[in-house]
Order: C-alpha cells, then sequence, then structure tokens
C-alpha cells in the first residue's frame, strides 16, 4: 500500500472534485502533505479524515461542525456526534416520507383526472374553500401561467410547490354574455381541495386566517374537457346554456381549473380543465 496520493488519484477515489478537496483543506480540515513542484500529498490518515467529512457532510453537517469534531475527537464527542446523526436520519426520513406522500397525491391525482369522462354536465356540492387570489385582468394563457408563478411567489410560506395545488382562473359570466370569452379576472390557489360532499380536515379557523377569498360552500355545476384551452369558450357557453335550461340561476363566477397542464404535460391534447359555476334554484 502506497503511503502518499495525488489530488488525482484521491479524487478519482472518492468520486469527489479536487475543488471540494482544496475547500476542505482552506476549511483546515485536511492538511496533506506538499511534495515536490508543491503538488499535494495525501497520506493515510487524511484518507480516514476524508472517509468522515464525506459521511458527515452527506447527514448534512456543516464544514464548521465537521472541522470541530475532527479538532476534538475522542469517545465522548463521538457518541454526542453519533446521537445528532440519528437526529439528522430521523429528520430526512420525515422528509422522505412527506416528499412520497406527496409523489402518491400526484399519480393519484393523474390517474383520477386522466380517466374523467368529458362532457358531463353534473351538480355537486362543495364545503367552502378557501382560496388565496391575484386579483389582475388576462387575455393569454401565457399571462395566467405567469400570474398563477407570481401568486406562488408571493406566498412561498403556504404554496410550496405547484404540483401540490389545485389552481384555477376566474370569468365573469356578464362577459361570457357579451361575447367576450378571453378576459380572465384573477388567478386562485384553494388551500384545501376539498371533494364534493366530503368534510374538510384542516381547521376552517387557520384556513381563514391564511386566505384571501372564499369560494362559498354550495351547488356548482360543472364539466371536463380534454384537450387545448381554445375550446374552454364553447364549454363555458354550453354548461351556462345548461344552467338555464335547469332553471338555474348563476350566483358567482365562472372558475376554470387546471387538474392535468403544463405541469404534467406539453401534449396539449393530454390537458384537462374542469369548469365550474355555483348556482342556486330560481
Amino acid at each position: 500500500m502506497k503511503d502518499y496520493y495525488t489530488i488525482s488519484e484521491i479524487s478519482k477515489l472518492y468520486g469527489i472534485g479536487t475543488d471540494s478537496l482544496r475547500y476542505y483543506e482552506e476549511a483546515g480540515a485536511l492538511e496533506p502533505k506538499r511534495g515536490k513542484n508543491n503538488y499535494r500529498l495525501y497520506r493515510l490518515k487524511d484518507v480516514y479524515r476524508l472517509n468522515i467529512i464525506r459521511d458527515l457532510l452527506q447527514l448534512g453537517f456543516s464544514m464548521k461542525q465537521v472541522k470541530t469534531y475532527l479538532d476534538c475527537q475522542n469517545l465522548e464527542h463521538t457518541l454526542i456526534m453519533l446521537e445528532d446523526e440519528k437526529k439528522k436520519i430521523r429528520e430526512q426520513e420525515e422528509r422522505l416520507k412527506l416528499a412520497e406522500e406527496s409523489i402518491r397525491k400526484r399519480m393519484e391525482h393523474i390517474n383520477k383526472y386522466r380517466e374523467a369522462k368529458e362532457g358531463e354536465c353534473l351538480l355537486k356540492k362543495f364545503p367552502d374553500r378557501y382560496c388565496l387570489q391575484l386579483n389582475e385582468d388576462f387575455t393569454r394563457d401565457e399571462e395566467v401561467d405567469f400570474a398563477i408563478k407570481r401568486l406562488q411567489k408571493r406566498h412561498e410560506d403556504k404554496i410550496r410547490s405547484l404540483g401540490d395545488q389545485s389552481f384555477g382562473a376566474s370569468l365573469s359570466p356578464a362577459d361570457i354574455k357579451n361575447g367576450i370569452y378571453n378576459l380572465f379576472h384573477s388567478v386562485f390557489f384553494i388551500l384545501e381541495d376539498a371533494e364534493p360532499d366530503s368534510t374538510r380536515t384542516q381547521n376552517a379557523e387557520d384556513l381563514r386566517e391564511n386566505s384571501d377569498i372564499l369560494l362559498p360552500a354550495g351547488s356548482y355545476l360543472t364539466t371536463f374537457y380534454r384537450g387545448p384551452y381554445t375550446q374552454s369558450p364553447q364549454k363555458i357557453k354550453a354548461l351556462m346554456e345548461e344552467a338555464e335550461s335547469r332553471r338555474f340561476k348563476i350566483t358567482g363566477d365562472i372558475l376554470e381549473l387546471y387538474p392535468i397542464d403544463n405541469r404534467y404535460t406539453t401534449q396539449a391534447e393530454e390537458f384537462v380543465t374542469e369548469i365550474q359555476i355555483r348556482v342556486e334554484k330560481q
């Protein structure tokens, strides 16, 4: 076995870039010997320290914490560090569980809506739905996408990932009746997207305090369509005509929700859009 290894040999052996090895040296965690031409030469002592550095950094310890440990390496300190490692591993496990749950929900969401029957006009009852909202007028799909991103940025503490959220845009029934089909007045995120006829899982008071608007509980006439958004005017008009034929009074904005959009696919024919209109019996 050799007594010394070059920086390129250590880099190849550990799969660590030479810049990282130099950084460990600058931080005082490694102290390679200097050979001829001032080349770095790593001893077996440096190799065992590098094992410790790599393991602790992978667990999320800072370089400062690693350096402190290496400078005072004894049984008591090792036990303390191992206890810290256990804690960090448990924290990582919890984050992984949350990530796995998020992925599971997204897969369920995609499978649910990819099988959604389009063209049916259904009357559904929803509970109160609290939302975050950005009030601006938009006329293009690209503007709606950008506004949704701005709304997420404004509420990063509440909206972690677009993939986990139900969101949409609102249109005015009066505009539709006047032949204006592409004017959106707001975008919104639903903080807890409860299923029809379900009970909520989050505290209503907490949701109220953290929301901008309320989509009130009640009956909503709904329909799905699959494909590009150019179909929206026709689908909205058909749903409003359905409401009129059932002698319903429209009592709020037209809601256009995007359960499957460019978060999940770039193929417009795979998009799934839901239109909801709150109605009451006349």
